[in-house]
């Protein structure tokens, strides 16, 4: 099958005649004890081992602010750096990491830890209006590559025998771009004292996003594929409850999800980590089709997901710490995570989360091996 052929059985529910590769991302961390013991300097790990894969392409567009704030150094210690970042953010992060970034967020899967948030840009209708009105115009303009006129036509004729897939981090989402704007705690205690800026905040950003589909897709490019980043679950359960999701979130998605299905993108996933259990019918009667990255370690079982919701669509599942023990514990790992989608369908499998730095390099490309066998087993 080609690329496209193949997700589309897989999604659909049909019979396919392997699984698809999943290349993994690792901490900046991961890739320098990898180079330590044995991935070469100049290659890229997942093609290394051999789990790049040109089933699914990706088209380059950027969901976030155009332009996006001048990053600005408050302060340099030894340990640590204080910074506003590319969206306004006041944050200190430890040195090494700003070292590794520059201070960007959309670095944030490079880095050792997590930042300590000091501020926020958004606490009032005008603050958000400020911002809405300069980076979110509803225009391309600077949202695509400068050479992308150029690149265009050779992405429509791939897209012809592959999946397009499109993911934008950290906007992209309804939730995760309350928290991205107003700190976790802000968007919480917002939707409590300031309801009408959340729903402002999320009806705003639902327009913004059909008019960038509407004009990237009106302009004879496919879209397949849609995963909202939302990462608005912790180890034990969604941050926010099904009632208040319903009442603030929901009206986003369903009005979204609707333009986009009208627009032919056939599937919309859910990018959380943490325990999505309590809030995955909420986002299903949005019309939302599946969630990744399926966090093991938070209850997020791919067999136990695929019999509680047959018709939802799974990426992730593998548990990444078993790739931290041996090969052993990885074969165990995987010809159950793979049984599972290749009995079920509806199933990519691929690792929970990015490879943290306690997995060697033997384990990682054992795993690549295995994921190779078990992908194209036939059935």
């Amino acid at each position: 099958m080609s690329g496209r052929e193949l997700y589309e059985a897989i999604h659909g529910g049909r019979q396919f005649d392997r699984l698809p590769l999943q290349a993994v991302g690792a901490w900046g961390e991961t890739v320098d004890r990898w180079h330590e013991e044995g991935l070469p300097d100049d290659r890229d790990h997942n093609v290394v081992v051999g789990l790049a894969s040109d089933d699914a392409i990706h088209p380059p567009l950027n969901l976030n602010m155009v332009p996006e704030f001048e990053i600005h150094v408050l302060d340099v210690g030894d340990r640590h750096v204080k910074l506003v970042d590319e969206f306004g953010v006041t944050k200190m992060m430890m040195r090494r990491d700003y070292d590794r970034c520059e201070g960007k967020m959309r670095g944030a899967g490079q880095t050792s830890g997590m930042s300590h948030w000091v501020d926020f840009p958004v606490k009032t209708l005008a603050d958000w209006k400020g911002i809405y009105e300069k980076r979110f115009e509803h225009t391309l303009s600077g949202r695509l590559p400068e050479d992308w006129s150029e690149r265009k036509p050779r992405f429509v004729q791939a897209a012809e025998t592959r999946w397009v897939s499109c993911f934008t981090f950290p906007f992209g989402g309804f939730f995760s771009a309350l928290r991205q704007l107003m700190g976790l705690q802000g968007a919480v205690f917002a939707i409590a004292d300031a309801p009408d800026l959340v729903r402002t905040i999320v009806s705003d950003l639902c327009d913004f996003y059909c008019a960038a589909y509407s004009e990237f897709t009106s302009d004879g490019v496919r879209v397949d594929q849609l995963t909202c980043f939302e990462d608005m679950c912790g180890t034990k359960g969604p941050i926010i409850g099904p009632a208040m999701f319903r009442e603030f979130i929901a009206p986003g998605y369903r009005r979204f999800v609707g333009a986009l299905k009208e627009m032919g993108v056939r599937q919309i996933l859910i990018d959380t980590d943490g325990n999505a259990w309590d809030i995955l019918k909420e986002f299903a009667d949005c019309g939302v089709t599946g969630v990744h990255p399926c966090e093991v370690q938070s209850e997020m079982d791919a067999e136990k997901l695929r019999r509680a919701f047959p018709t939802l669509s799974l990426n992730g599942g593998i548990d990444k710490r078993a790739l931290t023990k041996g090969p052993a514990e990885i074969d165990a790992e995987l010809e159950r995570r793979f049984a599972t989608a290749w009995k079920h369908g509806r199933y990519t499998p691929s690792l929970d989360h990015g490879a943290p730095p306690d997995i060697p390099w033997a384990n990682f490309a054992h795993y690549a091996q295995r994921c190779r066998e078990l992908a194209s087993r036939a059935r």
